[in-house]
């Protein structure tokens, strides 16, 4: 298989961007000498070859993105911007058989790069501020459009995207937008549009794997995720939460649609009664609340547990979605849910969440004092502060809901009450605990015996849930692949060996941030701690501390080997292949007080873009979807002090709870060609002063990229043989692969590695190759300069190579029988040192 992604120079060269590279409009000024052509510039460019090479046409090259076959070459066949193939074929993506990747059928290990996409599918399109009518008005809910607005803008992304080494997408879908009015019944305009959005996807040569996406289980909760239905059916009545401090939401006259609808302070909501009560329902409803039976209109339900109800009523969503889909190739799986949390499942005590795990901010209610409050009891509650060297402290109480306001419907029934979880005083005023303790989520009500949330609950419904979507999708094409994401913070769950066929495609799928940069919303790489050591009780403080630019590296990488080490555990007992991919980790661009919006540095962004990626390369051979990208990236929040700890100078971000992690924007200093129109101000992107420009020599290639410099890395797709190093040095720009190949390997595909070049950073420089061989006779290396449009040729006694910079690609193909390993080295002339057209192109331009 081969994805075209042509980009045309001679069109961008003759279509500046509005912003040319001296910052000077091109609409106001003349260009003082005719801009060289392209063969001019091509002839000036490319010195007579050293070795065998092809003849240079007079036609624009084409950018592409490598696939995973090259056996397969597919024309374009489509006139666009980008020209794309409009017969893509996928081959296998499969465990490999002797590793923990993936493999294609030649088998190659695989890596899956990619993004979320996206960030604005968390929430419908009107966005309504919390706590307002329109906020829990549903009758008009809708995510069609989420996250490309139409099939033009769909195919333009997924083009793009394709060429920007995007390989994989994780894409996000919450259950509110399949389900949003009432249990059973679908969106069909929604399902309809995502089908075309993945649909395009497979064109362009994308491929994807569905997330079950939910934060804090429902935007009614300060999250996003489940339909409001889902709390009546709990007997619950979501606006009544905020009285009752059941979750946390921002204010409407203090609020605005980048930061509702919990503001920073979202997080706080996974320990508050609603999301807990609702997580703690969905996976053992029966055995902690059997009381809580289904009574509505439905038969088939009818005197079914509550739990039991709405993990029913989720898989059949989710079902629905993928038999939507099961004519896609590019689908690769399903990621069943995001973040999964326990609820109260495995409390050790009613009266303590563990601060470590759980944010502490705001008012934070414990577990007794929470039901109490949703009671409609006027219960006395901590209100926490940030502070040093723990998170948050307790630096008030404050007796809230003395308006004695139930959370529950007229006709509901107090679910924990119903239990005896705890009773209410006689005069009402306060709850005592019922008879089963403190430890009431600890233990089984029934047998005593000491709750495993993930052994018990978890992974059941997983694998149950990944059971039910195979058989909701036989006969079609999508793959068949199980992402499994770890509860957050906690160990890896223990997934058995095989008892069915399908736990033989199953991918260890964590997350991971920086979460001090996240709880702090700051940077600084000059001193940097491995925080997850530290919070896990190590006292050895100077092991877990990290010091510059590569100690920043070293801390990340640390980390991500971490999961490794869990893969050990929840592949335990099986030696079935189980590859990582990284489903979530990112930059968050609000850092240093939003200093990037105004003055467009963006050097921390930058070291920390870079940190996370090459701590991953680092690692091993992961695979990661980056999170995320979001169409609607703005900065044009109100400028006034936010509610729940939004106050900023201004509100940036991916119009969800103040989150600003999108990789793409229209804000014109932080990218280096805006997404969309823009007002000037003269702040454009720099790195401590060395000014970010090399995007706009592409066109609209790298349109409303951020961090291009980090983000787009070279990375072998396919492997013929086992990858033992690959590193992208962006200071040096110069990419390393290393590998030993399958020697048993006959085919010429099974014996060529491809590799992904982007070409911001290597098209129309002087490129210096290393290829080198080490065998039982020692180690051979050749050193080769490689022409910027083609050039092939041998190399170290043993190697072929094939260089397509214009196609963004490397291939290489190991001899057959070779058996040590091979050694791959690019690396890039920097700026000051390039000769020739690029030159032109500047002076033209400026």
């Amino acid at each position: 298989m081969r994805t075209m992604l042509s980009f045309d120079l001679d069109r961008s060269l003759g279509a500046v961007p509005e912003r040319s590279i001296s910052g000077r409009s091109t609409r106001d000024r003349k260009i003082s000498q005719p801009l060289p052509s392209l063969r001019e510039l091509k002839a000036e460019a490319v010195a007579e070859p050293s070795r065998p090479q092809r003849t240079i046409a007079p036609h624009p090259p084409v950018l592409e993105m490598p696939s995973s076959s090259s056996s397969e070459r597919s024309s374009a066949t489509e006139s666009s911007e980008f020209g794309i193939s409009s017969n893509v074929t996928f081959d296998a993506v499969k465990p490999h058989p002797t590793l923990n990747t993936f493999a294609d059928s030649h088998g190659r290990c695989l890596l899956l790069r990619g993004l979320n996409v996206a960030g604005d599918s968390k929430h419908p399109n009107n966005n309504p501020l919390a706590g307002t009518a329109e906020f829990y008005d549903v009758s008009k809910t809708s995510y069609t459009g989420r996250p490309f607005k139409d099939q033009a803008e769909a195919a333009s992304w997924w083009n793009k995207l394709r060429s920007w080494g995007v390989g994989v997408a994780r894409l996000v879908v919450v259950w509110e937008a399949l389900e949003p009015r009432e249990m059973g019944v679908y969106d069909e305009e929604y399902l309809e549009y995502i089908h075309m959005v993945v649909k395009e996807a497979e064109k362009a040569g994308v491929r994807l794997f569905v997330d079950g996406h939910q934060d804090c289980w429902s935007r009614f909760s300060g999250g996003s995720g489940a339909p409001i239905w889902t709390f009546h059916l709990a007997g619950l009545d979501p606006r009544k939460f905020p009285s009752v401090c059941a979750v946390a939401l921002d204010e409407p006259d203090t609020s605005c649609n980048l930061s509702t609808p919990s503001g920073r302070l979202w997080p706080t909501n996974y320990s508050k009664y609603a999301v807990a009560t609702m997580f703690t329902l969905f996976f053992a409803g029966e055995v902690f609340a059997p009381k809580a039976v289904y009574t509505g209109p439905e038969e088939e339900y009818y005197g079914k547990n509550i739990g039991y109800v709405l993990r029913t009523a989720y898989t059949h969503a989710f079902s629905r979605l993928l038999c939507t889909l099961k004519d896609c190739t590019n689908i690769l799986g399903v990621d069943p849910m995001n973040e999964p949390h326990p609820g109260y499942i495995g409390l050790p005590s009613l009266h303590y969440f563990n601060e470590t795990t759980d944010l502490h901010l705001g008012h934070m209610p414990n577990a007794i004092e929470s039901m109490a409050l949703a009671a409609g009891v006027p219960t006395r509650v901590g209100y926490y502060t940030r502070s040093w060297p723990h998170p948050s402290k307790v630096t008030r109480r404050d007796v809230l809901n003395e308006d004695r306001i139930s959370a529950y419907l007229p006709n509901g029934t107090d679910v924990w009450q119903a239990e005896r979880v705890f009773t209410i005083s006689s005069t009402g005023d306060s709850v005592e605990l019922g008879p089963k303790g403190d430890a009431y989520f600890f233990r089984h009500p029934i047998t005593g015996a000491e709750i495993d949330f993930e052994r018990d609950f978890y992974v059941p419904f997983i694998r149950s849930f990944h059971r039910d979507i195979l058989t909701a999708v036989s006969g079609g094409k999508m793959g068949d692949w199980l992402f499994v994401e770890p509860v957050p913070n906690v160990n890896a769950p223990e997934w058995h060996s095989a008892t069915s066929p399908e736990d033989d495609a199953v991918c260890f799928s964590p997350h991971w941030y920086d979460i001090r940069a996240l709880y702090e919303k700051k940077l600084s790489y000059t001193t940097s701690f491995d925080v997850l050591s530290l919070a896990r009780g190590s006292r050895n403080f100077l092991a877990h501390t990290y010091f510059g630019k590569a100690g920043l590296t070293n801390n990340y990488a640390k980390n991500f080997q971490r999961f490794w080490h869990q893969l050990e555990k929840f592949r335990s007992n099986t030696t079935a292949s189980t590859p990582i991919l990284i489903g979530e980790t990112g930059v968050p661009w609000d850092i240093n007080h939003q200093s990037a919006y105004v003055t467009g540095n963006i050097h921390h962004h930058l070291i920390m873009m870079d940190a996370i990626l090459h701590g991953m390369e680092l690692a091993g051979p992961m695979n990661w979807t980056f999170w995320n990208i979001t169409m609607n990236h703005n900065t044009s929040g109100r400028p006034r002090l936010m509610h729940n700890e939004t106050a900023a100078s201004f509100q940036s971000g991916d119009g969800w709870n103040s989150e600003d992690f999108s990789i793409v924007s229209s804000d014109p200093a932080t990218t280096e060609i805006p997404l969309n129109a823009y007002i000037d101000r003269g702040v454009r992107p720099h790195d401590n002063g060395r000014p970010l420009r090399r995007a706009a020599m592409f066109g609209d290639l790298y349109r409303g990229l951020r961090a291009a410099p980090a983000f787009l890395r070279p990375y072998p797709i396919a492997t013929a043989g086992k990858i033992l190093k690959s590193e992208f040095f962006l200071s040096s720009t110069r990419f390393q692969l290393e590998y030993a190949p399958n020697a048993s390997a006959s085919s010429e595909i099974a014996r060529t590695t491809e590799c992904f070049i982007p070409a911001y950073h290597f098209w129309g420089r002087k490129v210096v190759a290393r290829f080198w061989i080490k065998d039982k006779n020692g180690v051979r290396s050749e050193e080769v300069a490689l022409k910027w449009d083609f050039m092939e040729g041998e190399a170290a006694a043993g190697l072929k190579y094939r260089w397509e910079c214009g196609r963004q690609a490397l291939e290489v193909t190991h001899r057959e029988g070779l058996e040590g390993e091979v050694g791959v080295t690019l690396e890039a002339l920097g700026e000051v040192e390039e000769e020739g057209w690029w030159e032109k192109v500047r002076s033209a331009l400026v």
